[in-house]
């Protein structure tokens, strides 16, 4: 029933606005948990990833809110955070599941004839919580940032030819722990050079439907296709 009704949404060219439509409630559900159980969230993530060696510090949305808005942004409806490591562990995901987290989702590129995790979405009391996995290349740090199909939904594009992705680069430095909302955790020492690099120069400056294709990031389209695996 969903694939017949997706290619009479598609057939009428309403697909693109049914998606946004459903994503809108869908996220607003999830702000209004972030606000509830953001903070427990990072911290028991911190503490699993501790745990294993790894120094998890916040990237993406969530690091542009800790600097710009001192907080969560308010319509965010995920946390970001990231830690530097060429390729899962099953410890990094018996960590998490210990600690209450369940795995929800596995992004991957196909690379040298094996599947390379680039991302995980775990959920933790209904919180969705995004761990990238950085990979080093010169004098930067990269991550993969799935986009979506040109033009096809999304189990269609992950049965066929995959999702386009960038790669969102920042530059390598240290991590020290800081405030967030009454709790500490990494934040890299950069922050403001990475949050040029993901968000462009003007990233203090909120911008209602912000396109990556439309400022200068250091994101760089590759030609690269990712996919995605779900639990």
């Amino acid at each position: 029933m969903r694939d017949f009704i997706v290619k009479i949404l598609v057939k009428l060219g309403l697909y693109t606005k049914a998606v946004e439509c459903i994503n809108y409630f869908k996220e607003q559900s999830q702000a209004r948990k972030i606000r509830k159980y953001g903070l427990a969230t990072i911290q028991e993530a911190d503490q699993a990833l501790t745990e294993c060696g790894f120094q998890m510090f916040l990237i993406f949305g969530t690091l542009l809110g800790a600097v710009r808005n001192h907080g969560f942004i308010p319509f965010d409806y995920d946390l970001d955070v990231a830690i530097v490591a060429n390729k899962q562990t099953d410890e990094i995901h018996s960590s998490l599941i210990k600690h209450g987290f369940k795995l929800k989702r596995q992004i991957y590129i196909q690379t040298n004839g094996s599947d390379l995790i680039t991302e995980e979405a775990y959920e933790y009391k209904g919180v969705k919580l995004d761990l990238f996995y950085l990979l080093e290349e010169g004098k930067d740090w990269y991550a993969y940032e799935p986009q979506h199909h040109e033009y096809k939904d999304w189990k269609e594009a992950n049965a066929t030819d995959g999702f386009p992705t960038v790669r969102a680069y920042v530059p390598q430095c240290a991590f020290e722990r800081q405030d967030f909302l009454g709790i500490t955790v990494y934040l890299p020492v950069e922050a403001d050079a990475w949050c040029r690099a993901l968000y462009a120069d003007d990233y203090m400056t909120p911008v209602k439907n912000w396109d990556l294709k439309t400022h200068k990031t250091r994101h760089k389209w590759t030609g690269e296709r990712c996919y995605r695996r779900d639990y």
